[in-house]
């Protein structure tokens, strides 16, 4: 066992305990990685057929293009797991309200530095993978008036990410957005609208983001770089 992992059991041994059923927190499922707890009056579920010895790995140091400092985690909503996860150092977990909902798909995978506020409802469907320096908000946190002193708009709506979506570095996802299937998002692009009205395997870049073309996607079983 790595000594990272031997590190991280005692935390891990007590978020376990604290959040899941007995049968499920024995197994160990969640590794945590120096946590932060600012927060643990929510939930979490595991909601897999296969429960196995650190299945979750959140806070996890993978690169070391951002600090080692694990994870923030304030929680009073619901949090669930639908199956394996990696959440990278230096990431925040924030879900705001006792009716707030947070969902991981399974293959779930981000490197580092993922900052999640969750107000209402954020879905992560399987196999998502999420590059450095990402924001997903589902809530603005405010609301603003027009000039007659009435709101415009609501302030908040669901964020859903579809199979196999690949957000690329430094990304911020806002309230409403959704995405096609095995959709591509450039680094550095502002997602800010619904855009599942596009065929899936498309690519998406911009700040906002728009569709640039069809017929691309990331296949993670087989995307490495060979350099002559």
């Amino acid at each position: 066992m790595k000594i990272k992992t031997l590190l991280a059991l005692f935390p891990s041994i007590f978020f376990c305990l604290r959040y899941l059923p007995l049968k499920q927190a024995i197994k160990l499922p969640i590794i945590i990685y120096k946590p932060k707890f600012h927060c643990l009056d929510g939930k979490v579920i595991i909601n897999s057929r296969k429960i196995s010895f650190g299945m979750i790995r959140i806070g996890l140091f993978i690169t070391n293009l951002y600090p080692n400092t694990g994870i923030n985690w304030y929680n009073k909503g619901t949090i669930v797991f639908k199956g394996k996860a990696c959440i990278g150092a230096n990431s925040f977990i924030t879900v705001l309200r006792e009716n707030s909902y947070l969902e991981f798909g399974d293959n779930f995978g981000n490197s580092s530095t993922l900052r999640i506020n969750c107000d209402y409802r954020i879905i992560l469907q399987d196999n998502v993978l999420i590059g450095f320096d990402v924001v997903i908000l589902d809530s603005s946190l405010h609301r603003l008036k027009n000039s007659e002193g009435k709101f415009i708009g609501k302030g908040y709506d669901e964020v859903y990410l579809g199979n196999g979506t690949w957000i690329a570095s430094n990304c911020i996802i806002m309230q409403g957005v959704k995405t096609p299937d095995f959709s591509v998002f450039g680094a550095h692009s502002l997602l800010n609208k619904d855009y599942a009205k596009y065929h899936g395997f498309s690519l998406f870049a911009g700040s906002p983001a728009k569709f640039i073309k069809e017929g691309v996607w990331r296949d993670p079983k087989d995307n490495k770089i060979t350099i002559d």
